[in-house]
């Protein structure tokens, strides 16, 4: 693996600093996943920003504003600004100053972890496309490491997704073409059904707003069928409602 045992003992007590693809490596020869490994070294409590960023995304899903406005209310009064920006976003455009403390944080930071991969994902419809072309341009040097490691993947495709979705939607199509050679790069596939849904229903976009307009509404409808036929019921309409959203168009 390419990791002596001195430096992986200096690791264990915390005396060093490792790689994080050397840790994925480690990890993977141990039959390890990420998670049960950040369980452990988190004493086996829940990390609190990834619980919340996964009730977040749940209450979107649902559609439920109630619940949105409680864990913006929260996430607030704890001082935690950026989740509460996250949160809110998903309700209520946010203001051009909240807009710029976000893109602060995201253009500063050398290398996204999944909580700056949570805050773009969840804050993408409010940026303008100037903003997302410049997030964008950066964006696959920020998250080399993270391409084989699944709950990163999740995210990062989702942001692919939803980007292309908003440029398309923008008639950008030069800037469409970029994200989509970002997509279709060599050993980025993985096995996720929800993911192959976005990817049909964003080639969609693509298509409906460049190519041909019936091929691509059929390839959105198809991928809102595919929600349909799983029984996922919550996803079908939440892309269904986005879909119209962006599209201006009932499906």
């Amino acid at each position: 693996m390419g990791i002596d045992k001195i430096g992986l003992s200096r690791f264990e007590r915390g005396l060093s600093m490792m790689g994080f693809e050397k840790v994925d490596v480690m990890l993977q020869e141990m039959n390890v996943s990420l998670a049960e490994y950040e369980l452990v070294i988190n004493h086996f409590v829940p990390d609190f920003q990834e619980e919340f960023l996964f009730e977040v995304e749940e209450a979107d899903f649902a559609q439920d504003e109630k619940k949105l406005k409680a864990l913006y209310k929260e996430a607030k009064e704890s001082g935690f600004s950026y989740l509460a920006l996250a949160v809110k976003s998903r309700f209520e455009k946010l203001t051009l100053s909240e807009i710029n403390f976000v893109v602060k944080l995201l253009t500063e930071v050398t290398s996204w972890g999944y909580f700056e991969l949570s805050i773009a994902y969840f804050v993408l419809d409010n940026l303008d496309t100037l903003t997302i072309q410049s997030l964008m341009s950066n964006f696959e040097q920020k998250n080399q490491n993270y391409f084989g490691i699944y709950k990163y993947r999740r995210r990062i495709f989702q942001i692919f997704y939803r980007a292309l979705v908003i440029l398309s939607s923008r008639g950008e199509k030069e800037l469409s073409q970029q994200i989509l050679k970002m997509i279709e790069k060599p050993n980025r596939a993985g096995i996720d059904l929800y993911l192959e849904v976005l990817h049909k229903m964003a080639i969609g976009f693509y298509n409906y707003s460049f190519v041909d307009e019936n091929e691509g509404l059929a390839e959105i409808r198809n991928g809102l069928a595919i929600f349909d036929l799983l029984g996922q019921e919550k996803l079908k309409d939440f892309y269904g409602r986005r879909n119209k959203h962006f599209l201006n168009k009932i499906l």
